[in-house]
Formats: C-alpha cells, structure tokens, sequence
C-alpha cells in the first residue's frame, strides 16, 4: 500500500511487479562505487522513493519515507551538493544492461522540462516541438538501451544554452563546471553518445535519432566523422546527391529527400512490424536508394530509406544512415525503436521522476536523471524476469 513500510522500514513498492528485495540487491549493486557506507545507504532510499512515492518525486516526498524534516536535508545534500561521481554509476548501469537487454541499437531522445523559474540549470525560454509554443524549459538529451522489446536510459547531457555559459555569475551559482559547455543540441546528442562509447567500452550499435529539428546533414557528416554507424529520421526537404545507379537526369544535383524516394517506390516491399504502444501488428511499403551528402563533406556513402503506410501518397517517414547493406525493412525496424522509446519514457521513467529535479545545481540534476535511470532500469528488468517465470511454469504445466 502507498505510504506504508516494510519490515526493515523501507518504503512499499509502488510497481506490482518490483521484488523490494530485488530493489535492493540491484541498488547496491549499481552504487558500489560511491566511496562512503553513508552515501550508498542514501542512494538506496532514494531509488527506494522514486519507484514507491505516488505522482512528483519531490526531495520533502521522499523524505517523508524515512523520517522527514532532517532527511530531506541530508537528501538534498547527497543529490546537490555531494562529491560522488554520477559517471561511475552510469558505466555500471550500462555495462550491466548491455548484458542483459541486448539492445539492437542506442535511442538518443530529448527530454524538455518546463519551468517556472529561471534559476534551474539550463533553463531558457524557447520552442518546444512536443508542445508547440514557446515555454521556459530545461532541455537534455538521453542515450537509451533499446530493443523492440524494452528499453532503458543509460546517460544524459544537459544542454546550456549561451547566456548560461556566458554568465560567470550563473555558472557559479550552478555549480557548472569548467570546460562543460555546449548549447548546439546535435553537438549535445552527439557527445552523450560518444561518452560510452570511447569512455565505458560498450559495444558499438547503431544510433538512431530523429534529427528532423536539427540540422541532418551536418549531424550525419559528424556520426560518420567519429565512425559510428547511424540512423536518422529526416525532413522530406534535406538536400541530398543522388547515387549515379539513380537513373532521374539530373546528374549530381542535390534534391530533396521525398522526391529521391517517391522515384524508388515501385521496388518497395510490405515489411510487419509491432507497434509498440497497442501491441497490434502492422504494415508498411518500404524502399531505399543509396545517395550521398552534398559538399562540403559529400561522397560520404548513405542509404535513404522510407516508409508508406496505409494509403499515404508521400512517404510517411524517411532515415538516412551511413549502414548502406543494410536491406530497408531493417532500417525501419530500428527507426521504429523511437517508438519503443517514447513508450517507456511515458510509462517508467516519468512515473519514476525523471523530469521532477527541482534543485538548481548541474551536478544535481546529474545525479538526480542518473538514479532514476537507475529506478527505470528495476522496473524494465522485474518485468522481464516476472515474464521469465511465468513462461517457466506454463513450460511446466504443458510438460
């Protein structure tokens, strides 16, 4: 039940599916690296909190857990102000979900916040495209574990806009570092990608990303640059060079990205996918064409995939990627993981607080995503491991 304890006094789980004792093996495990007795035990509340505490995960909500007024303090100090180092944890959580989910490929997401105020790190006023208006917002990108499956946030960057890094007074306030800056968001992407990449040693999958807010050709040419494979939702308007096998008379012209395809479309095939969100099988016509991007930087070898559905007469979706055997269906399957993504997003790691920092401090708000990861990557494995069991005993019962 909401509000009540176990035995030990850790808070009830709020997830019918989350073993407490299962919470707390994975919690120590993943916080082996703070270096105090006193900071892990603290770690464990606060993950216990996230997946206990109905609706926002404020510091005084899960405070209230485990004894109010003078642990909300010590709370607040181990999230905003504490020394440990929210990178180590994020390379254990990594390494231990690369083994066990499988990813097909890593999920780079934004995440937008809106706010009131303008002290919170980051925050600015801009456009936000979920929306559609202009808001106060703290805007981040996450790197995500993802299979059709399930899928999981491993690492996230901050993005600081100009008057942030330009403001010592604020930089100060917020604690940012030195040398952490960046306000272009595909450079932002790019980096929380990079990170486990070179840094952590994890398997190079492909990237998968919708850049159709960014500037795709200049993102594409940066992913190769760096020699990682990528998948890229685009705009029917980026300009692209025409492979030479494309017969269309206009010789190395840049032409638009859903004229490339429509040329294409009569070698299409049906390729069937699961839709993540109703769990209800699908279809699509699905073609590509090889092209290249313009100059500067042209000759880089790409594929541009697309995608029809229903009776859609231009082509629903289009990805660009530098995976240029790769057949089209398998393309779309991995586009389609945005969609796996977006899910679990909405259903584990808001209900989780992942959006719910209200501290002000860039290491703060580091640590604070870097536990709810934490708290989502719990909910994802206990459902695959109830799953496990149930699949067991009817394996049993049909014996």
């Amino acid at each position: 039940m909401e509000g009540t304890k176990d035995r030990e006094g850790r808070p009830d789980i709020a997830w019918g599916d989350v073993d407490d004792d299962f919470v707390t093996e994975f919690s120590k495990r993943m916080l082996t690296s703070l270096p105090r007795r006193d900071q892990r035990e603290r770690g464990e509340w606060y993950i216990s909190g996230l997946l206990s505490i109905p609706g926002r995960k404020s510091m005084r909500s899960i405070a209230s857990v485990i004894g109010g007024g003078a642990a909300e303090q010590r709370l607040h100090h181990f999230i905003s102000k504490s020394s440990w180092d929210w990178l180590a944890v994020r390379r254990t959580l990594a390494g231990h979900l690369d083994r066990t989910l499988l990813p097909q490929a890593w999920v780079a997401r934004p995440m937008y916040v809106v706010k009131t105020g303008e002290h919170t790190v980051g925050v600015e006023e801009s456009f936000v495209p979920q929306l559609g208006r202009v808001v106060n917002s703290q805007k981040s990108y996450g790197v995500w574990l993802a299979n059709e499956e399930q899928s999981a946030p491993i690492n996230w960057r901050l993005i600081l806009p100009a008057d942030w890094l330009q403001d010592k007074e604020r930089r100060k306030r917020a604690e940012i570092p030195e040398g952490e800056g960046e306000a272009d968001p595909g450079a932002v992407a790019l980096h929380a990608v990079l990170e486990p990449l070179r840094a952590w040693g994890l398997r190079c999958r492909p990237v998968v990303m919708d850049a159709r807010e960014h500037e795709a050709t200049l993102l594409a040419r940066n992913f190769a640059r760096k020699g990682v494979p990528f998948v890229l939702r685009i705009s029917g308007t980026t300009l692209l060079v025409p492979s030479e096998a494309l017969s269309t008379g206009h010789g190395e012209r840049k032409l638009q990205a859903q004229q490339l395809i429509e040329w294409v479309k009569k070698a299409s095939r049906q390729v069937g996918w699961v839709d993540p969100h109703s769990s209800i099988n699908r279809s699509a016509l699905v073609t590509g064409t090889r092209v290249s991007l313009p100059a500067p930087g042209g000759g880089l070898p790409l594929q541009l995939a697309g995608a029809w559905s229903g009776w859609e007469r231009q082509p629903g979706e289009l990805w660009l990627t530098n995976l240029v055997e790769a057949p089209p269906a398998v393309l779309l399957r991995l586009g389609r993981l945005t969609e796996r993504v977006e899910r679990d997003f909405a259903e584990i790691s808001t209900r989780v607080g992942v959006r719910d920092f209200e501290g002000r401090t860039f290491g703060g708000w580091h640590r604070h995503v870097t536990l709810s990861s934490v708290a989502h990557a719990i909910v994802v494995l206990s459902a695959a491991r109830v799953q496990e069991e149930r699949t067991a005993r009817s394996l049993i019962r049909s014996a």
